[in-house]
């Protein structure tokens, strides 16, 4: 049952994402990216004005119940909302799902998620995001679901994420132009946009999927693309907030070419990764009382340096009271406590 279910979600989410594109997606946090009204259709086919572009439109698709009919009243609407959409140039998307056995009992729901979806046929992109996404009641990584590409799965966590794809919605002339002579764009926002979900979880030896030693090239095709290098950090921001920074000997910024030095540190400042139930933004008592073998080190960056284990290499940086990172470093690369000094300064 929970395997047929999964295989359900993942169609319905697989549809509703673009095709791999040609150029790598990035990530997304759902902000609708144009100037518009979010029109409420509710249970309907369409909102209010179907005639507007941008159209934008927030759909209820809790009614898909299947003692009373509603998933297949669902999916009668759901071609007229297709055809809403489809001529537009820039359209937006809002809707939440739920499907459940019987539509007043909430014991029989089977999955749920919101989820925000758009198309861009000026520029060619078009991009997925979900979050509160569950099976049977117990939260779910969409980038797990069955025929998720690996190059979309990266920017998915526990329950949420979203990517963009780029050149892969067909380019319309006519939406470019428009485009250039009336922006639909909304303005730039501070925020998510571009940001990697948090996926891969943390162990003592990885982070995100990344583990110590592979080279940088390995690393690139795991997490795609720095949003920055600095002092031989590559680092990738977190649609959970904070980062994922991966170091190496070569102390370089800015360069956006590739090297292939193995990773000698790995650092998160995001919450959502942890070790014994610390992350960053735990108190310090929290991790004297996880890591019962700690002891402080050093400062470096600011932040107090507690060394958690004394065969592994594993530290926690603390700031005000709070952890500010969690760190894996090879041991046999930094075989100093000024040599990690320097490094986590560099990552600083």
């Amino acid at each position: 049952m929970r395997r047929g279910l999964v295989v359900t979600a993942a169609a319905v989410l697989l549809a509703a994402a673009p095709a791999a594109a040609v150029a790598p997606p990035t990530g997304w946090n759902g902000d609708n990216p144009f100037l518009c009204e979010l029109q409420q259709a509710g249970f309907g086919p369409t909102g209010p004005h179907p005639e507007a572009d941008p159209y934008c439109v927030e759909f209820d698709k809790r009614h898909q119940s299947v003692a009373d009919g509603g998933v297949v009243q669902f999916l009668s609407l759901e071609p007229a909302r297709t055809a809403a959409a489809s001529p537009k140039c820039f359209y937006f998307q809002s809707d939440h799902w739920r499907g459940s056995l019987v539509q007043d009992d909430p014991s029989t729901k089977t999955y749920e998620w919101d989820g925000h979806y758009f198309f861009d046929k000026a520029r060619g992109d078009g991009g997925v995001w979900v979050t509160n996404f569950n099976v049977n009641g117990h939260t779910f990584d969409p980038g797990s679901l069955p025929g998720m590409p690996p190059q979309d799965a990266k920017f998915f966590g526990p329950g949420t994420g979203g990517f963009i794809t780029h050149n892969e919605v067909p380019v319309d002339p006519n939406c470019a132009q428009r485009a250039q002579q009336s922006s639909p764009y909304a303005p730039l926002r501070r925020g998510a946009v571009g940001c990697l979900g948090a996926h891969g979880g943390m162990t003592p030896t990885s982070i995100g999927g990344v583990s110590l030693g592979e080279p940088e090239s390995r690393v690139r095709a795991a997490l795609g693309e720095p949003n920055l290098i600095r002092r031989g950090f590559l680092r990738w921001c977190l649609q959970a907030g904070g980062s994922l920074r991966a170091g190496n000997a070569a102390d370089r910024s800015g360069d956006a070419g590739q090297g292939d030095d193995p990773t000698i540190v790995l650092i998160a400042t995001s919450p959502a990764y942890s070790l014994r139930g610390v992350h960053p933004g735990s108190t310090l008592r929290a991790l004297r009382r996880a890591f019962r073998g700690e002891r402080r080190g050093f400062t470096a960056a600011g932040a107090r340096v507690w060394l958690l284990s004394r065969r592994g290499g594993l530290v926690a940086g603390v700031r005000g009271g709070r952890v500010a990172y969690l760190a894996l470093y090879d041991r046999s690369a930094l075989r100093t406590g000024a040599a990690l000094r320097t490094l986590l300064r560099r990552g600083g």
